[in-house]
């Protein structure tokens, strides 16, 4: 497939469920957004935007939400025992009091929820006034000046800080982001984890022990489905928030997949141009459904009601359609002018490298490029 655009940006872990003898814990993120689930109740971690831009300005820690009952001892067995109680379909992985026997799970079910709607956690996106106001905050001068800038529009402060916000998330799968800017429009592509980097097990009680079962193909295609979308949408509302100078993001997300001959293939699964302003007046919080918010944009997207994705086209700049525009124009007159195709074909990777304005500068320059052959 390729990288479209210049900018990668890595980002790290997304899922962790901790299983201790001091108790059970869930954390979303570490840097820049976390979600926290644990004994002590369920807490929001937030660096916003890597320098504070989002609501406030600062960084802060809220509880989200109580735990009823989390599991207080665990008394773990030794390696080898454990090994030994292994079975084809079940393996153990803590013994537990019986009056604590639910809550293993039910902070496993908390933690997926929260990987699956991470855009709950999301700010509201903030007009023109709302983000100077929060710039008026910010106490490092530099910072204030990026912000300042990019409320004006200019590329290179928008794309620094739209990389900004991706090294300061700390997810628990490989992501990486591709981006850019074309006029007020920003483009991005994410490479999405594979559905094989998410675990396909869930716990369950069995004989007052945690055991690991199987998901079904339905339920884990779901949970990756609604977690990646969900998760583009989180970051949606983070560049909207970069400035409003940016009224309109392209969101191509693509992933690894097998072929059906087995082959590693890059494909997009969806792609959808939001717009600034249709979040106006909206609260993410209460959005239950990432995917039925996203189909409310122009979108490319084709999910089964089981989670299965099929391969997209995804939107491309403008600048680029009309680059293959005219190079589609180039390849027409050549044909006309008696070129084979072979020679066509030779000189098209040059083509697409070149950013002529019209089409007789692209036809002109195949000629010269065919002519030297």
């Amino acid at each position: 497939m390729g990288i479209r655009f210049a900018k990668s940006i890595k980002l790290g872990d997304f899922l962790k469920l901790n299983i201790s003898k001091s108790g059970v814990s869930a954390t979303i993120g570490k840097k820049g957004a976390s979600i926290n689930i644990g004994g002590k109740g369920t807490y929001l971690n937030l660096s916003p935007s890597a320098v504070g831009i989002s609501g406030t300005g600062m960084s802060y820690r809220k509880k989200i939400g109580g735990l009823s009952g989390l599991l207080k001892k665990i008394t773990g067995k030794d390696d080898d025992k454990k090994e030994e109680a292994i079975q084809q379909e079940e393996q153990p992985v803590a013994q537990i009091e019986e009056k604590d026997e639910s809550n293993v799970i039910d902070e496993y079910n908390k933690a997926i929820e929260a990987q699956c709607n991470i855009h709950k956690y999301a700010d509201k996106i903030l007009s023109e006034d709302e983000l100077k106001q929060a710039i008026d905050k910010l106490q490092e001068e530099s910072v204030k000046d990026l912000y300042n800038q990019a409320l004006t529009g200019d590329e290179d402060s928008i794309e620094s800080l739209v990389g900004s916000i991706l090294n300061n998330l700390d997810l628990d799968y490989e992501v990486k982001a591709n981006y850019e800017l074309e006029d007020d429009i920003l483009y991005v592509d994410l490479d999405l984890p594979e559905i094989e980097d998410f675990s396909d097990e869930y716990p369950v009680l069995s004989n007052k022990k945690i055991v690991s079962k199987k998901k079904t193909s339905t339920q884990y295609r779901q949970e990756y489905s609604q977690t990646v979308i969900s998760l583009g949408l989180y970051l949606t509302t983070e560049f909207f928030n970069v400035s409003s100078y940016i009224k309109q993001i392209v969101l191509s997300a693509f992933t690894s997949r097998r072929n059906n001959v087995g082959d590693l293939v890059d494909e997009y699964i969806y792609s959808v141009k939001y717009t600034r302003d249709g979040f106006k007046d909206v609260d993410l919080s209460e959005v239950d459904d990432a995917y039925n918010f996203l189909l409310k944009f122009e979108n490319r997207i084709n999910m089964s009601s089981t989670g299965l994705f099929k391969a997209i086209k995804p939107y491309e700049m403008e600048t680029v359609v009309k680059t293959n525009s005219m190079i589609d124009d180039v390849v027409a007159g050549l044909k006309s002018l008696g070129y084979k195709s072979e020679d066509i074909n030779a000189v098209l990777p040059k083509l697409t490298e070149q950013t002529f304005e019209t089409s007789g500068e692209y036809l002109k320059y195949a000629l010269s490029l065919i002519n030297k052959k």
